[in-house]
């Protein structure tokens, strides 16, 4: 007779134990389906504010769409938007400054980040006043922070441009007028903001970790550096890959300074993808071309969160 042993196997004819392995997915499926209604908001946020505003872009992105068209015709192009991409140089700039501009400040970010949280692990007088002073860029809107440099780097009256040439540096028309320098000073409001974000991440990575394989490393013999470098960093890895994966897709979203400060200029020395997208979807209105430089965009982030999660999968099988 079919029934169950003690530790719940049936014990039953073949047919009946086949029976019930094929009821056991059916019977999952039915449990997962009763948490469904606890979910269900959440599925609905995500299918109307991210999946459709995905799928209407894709799909406007094979079409010559125009907001300024009376008729809102939209008339099938296949793959010419992403083709007209690939061609247009303006674009090809835009994307190359994006990736110049992600690893300038998110490498620097991470070394500084990284120095500054190995500073503040240790319990020094005045400690706490700096991790707290530590928020306050954090703290300030995007907005803000471009204005007030912006008003810092101009050439006639800006407290930056003073400065540089009190020592003799040859600004021309400002650090943000000239193509040659733009760029940078892009990077380092970005990287003013942002260190400190990245300095909190890691210390709350070393602070995690066990005094107990420091003790163990001193009485080795281990210097200072080598604790640092053989023990504290690799077990930071983790962290490390993740704050790298939040600033990355952070940095290649960047619009705020970008538009305030040089508004891609000058020429297109400090035009990034996103604000090329902007101007293209709602300064000449053309959604279709539009649609397509923000899958392209899509695409490169993606790119490079493969390339971290990889690391991060590396990184799980090695230790």
């Amino acid at each position: 007779m079919a029934g169950k042993n003690k530790v719940g196997e049936y014990t039953g004819a073949p047919a009946d134990r086949s029976a019930a392995a094929a009821a056991r997915p059916v019977a999952k499926w039915l449990k997962r389906l009763g948490l469904l209604p606890w979910a269900a908001p959440a599925l609905l946020f995500m299918l109307c504010f991210a999946f459709y505003p995905l799928g209407y872009s894709l799909y406007i992105s094979f079409f010559n769409y125009s907001l300024t068209d009376p008729t809102q015709a939209q008339t099938f192009t296949g793959l010419a938007n992403y083709l007209k991409a690939f061609a247009d140089p303006a674009f090809r700039v835009a994307a190359l400054n994006s990736v110049l501009f992600v690893i300038l400040a998110v490498g620097a970010q991470t070394v500084l980040g990284l120095a500054i949280a190995v500073l503040l692990n240790r319990d020094r007088p005045g400690t706490p006043l700096v991790r707290t002073f530590l928020l306050a860029p954090l703290t300030l809107t995007p907005i803000v922070v471009a204005l007030v440099w912006r008003a810092l780097y101009n050439a006639d009256y800006g407290v930056v441009s003073y400065y540089l040439k009190a020592l003799g540096v040859n600004i021309g028309r400002g650090p943000i007028g000239e193509p040659s320098t733009a760029l940078v000073a892009l990077v380092i409001v970005d990287v003013w903001q942002w260190t400190p974000l990245v300095a909190l991440m890691l210390l709350a990575g070393l602070r995690s970790q066990s005094a107990d394989l420091f003790e163990a490393a001193q009485i080795d013999g281990a210097s200072g550096w080598q604790q640092f470098w053989c023990v504290a960093l690799p077990l930071l890895r983790p962290i490390l890959i993740v704050a790298l994966l939040i600033r990355t897709m952070d940095v290649f979203k960047l619009f705020d300074s970008v538009y305030i400060v040089t508004g891609g200029g000058p020429g297109y020395a400090t035009e990034v993808m996103n604000h090329y997208i902007f101007k293209t979807g709602l300064t000449f209105f053309d959604m279709g071309y539009a649609a397509a430089m923000s899958n392209l965009l899509l695409v490169l982030i993606g790119l490079f969160t493969a390339v971290y999660f990889r690391a991060i999968g590396q990184l799980g099988v090695t230790q």
